[in-house]
């Protein structure tokens, strides 16, 4: 009988017998069962430390919680503009006659840079200059009349003082009688009254006079200020530099038609930036403005000199956080007396980060911060008990962080924090230098023993050892 006659004969047998089968299939299922914990036994455990649980007692390592004043430096994105930087636009409308500065060029506060022509402009002065002449020329005629008005006045004063003398004279002559008609002192008296309202006139024409010319010399103080108004606009054709800069941008040439920023489409003629004080913006995270400073010296880099900082000054506060990045605009000032920063670049900002006072802190793997439970720090009793004590993360400094809650200085602290160390569990504390407290942090211990090691067959082994998997631990 060969090997296939065998086989078949054993399957025969194995089916008509059903205690066979199931003895079998269950130890099968022990043979996985056994491969299955032999492998949580080698992954789930770290070889890096084993905690030997011969006795109920565990050898921790732990640390300090020391009290320490935060200083760090932050590197923060930065960007770099011009201390002034202004577009260039005339005050009105024209022609560019001349233009005396290009792209590059270094002006002087003061500096005439551009010369416009406005032939309207022209027009409307000598218009006023016309308005002018024609409202003196209105001034010195009604002037005129008022000197007539005054002496008709005087004339008609005059006569009627002579007339009302007559009037007078002649009737004290008539109380005699026979001397003087009845008659002829009535018609002196009618002359007299006929004076006086002659003088009356005259005198409402002197004063009709005297509102005209008032008048009209308000008209002739209101075109003197439009003709000069005019004179002033004609001044405004020549663009004088603001400040001192280098020009960065020109737009216009001779011939060009230019405007007042907001009429028209008109670009700008030129744009002026000030280059030997640069602003150095940057935004600061909300944890960190409490350290912010006025006139702190603060580093930056830029990619065009690598290697080296270059020193500004704290000069502007933004005084409130942006919503979105929910961080504060610093700006520093920048003095570039060699103009070797220029503006537009990015940097980077070497932030200093500081407390006003000292916080507490322990080493990054002293909190645990991925349980599902809450942050904790596992405090260790003066009776060498486990105790968990719940703690806020602050900022970290190096390989340790600031930590509040019901902590103080000197406390002992677990090095590598875990919730496998439940509340009450005795150990045997073991001081960690603080030296070495301080250093990376070491990958966490694990306290427990569930499962066995197992060792990877060799035919697996050699069929997961390809070039993208050697070297990793799961196949040695």
């Amino acid at each position: 009988m060969n090997v296939s006659q065998e086989t078949d004969t054993a399957i025969v047998k194995v089916k008509h017998n059903p205690k066979l089968l199931i003895g079998l299939v269950l130890a099968a299922l022990l043979v996985v069962a056994g491969i299955c914990a032999a492998m949580l036994g080698k992954f789930g455990e770290p070889k890096e430390r084993e905690v030997d649980t011969g006795s109920d007692v565990v050898t921790l390592p732990v640390t300090k919680v020391v009290s320490r004043l935060l200083s760090r430096i932050d590197q923060l994105p930065g960007e770099i503009y011009a201390y002034q930087d202004v577009a260039i636009y005339p005050k009105v409308p024209g022609f560019i006659k001349w233009i005396g500065i290009d792209r590059g060029s270094t002006v002087k506060k003061g500096q005439a840079m551009v010369g416009l022509y406005a032939p309207e402009l022209a027009a409307q002065t000598r218009e006023a200059s016309a308005r002018t002449e024609a409202v003196r020329s209105q001034l010195h005629e009604a002037e005129q009349k008022l000197y007539s008005a005054k002496a008709s006045m005087l004339d008609a004063k005059a006569k009627m003082l002579g007339d009302n003398d007559t009037y007078t004279r002649t009737k004290s002559a008539s109380k005699v009688p026979g001397v003087v008609a009845p008659n002829e002192v009535i018609v002196l008296e009618q002359t007299v009254e006929a004076d006086r309202q002659k003088m009356d006139a005259w005198q409402q024409n002197v004063l009709a006079a005297e509102k005209q010319i008032a008048s009209l010399k308000e008209s002739v103080k209101s075109q003197q200020s439009a003709t000069a108004s005019f004179g002033q606009i004609a001044d405004y054709l020549t663009v004088y530099a603001p400040f001192d800069g280098f020009i960065t941008e020109r737009n216009m040439h001779v011939g060009s038609f230019v405007g007042p920023l907001g009429k028209g489409a008109y670009p700008p003629i030129v744009r002026i930036q000030q280059l030997n004080l640069l602003r150095v913006t940057t935004p600061v995270p909300e944890v960190d403005t409490s350290g912010v400073l006025p006139g702190a010296a603060v580093q930056f880099s830029v990619s065009t000199h690598p290697g080296e900082r270059f020193t500004g000054t704290v000069a502007r506060l933004g005084n409130y956080l942006e919503p979105k990045t929910r961080t504060m605009p610093v700006e520093l000032n920048y003095w570039n007396h060699n103009n070797r920063i220029l503006p537009g670049m990015f940097c980077e900002v070497y932030w200093p980060t500081r407390r006003q006072h000292n916080t507490l802190f322990v080493p990054t793997s002293a909190v645990e911060n991925t349980s599902t439970l809450e942050t904790f720090v596992n405090r260790v009793r003066a009776d060498n008990t486990i105790e968990w004590v719940k703690v806020k993360r602050g900022l970290s400094m190096g390989n340790m962080i600031e930590v509040f809650g019901d902590v103080k200085a000197g406390d002992i602290v677990a090095l590598h924090a875990t919730d496998s160390l439940q509340a009450g569990t005795k150990v045997e504390p073991k001081m960690t230098a603080q030296t070495e407290a301080e250093a990376s942090p070491e990958p966490r211990p694990t306290y427990h023993t569930e499962g066995t090691s197992m060792v990877m067959p060799e035919s697996e082994r050699k069929e997961l050892d390809t070039p993208e998997n050697r070297g990793k631990e799961w196949v040695r």
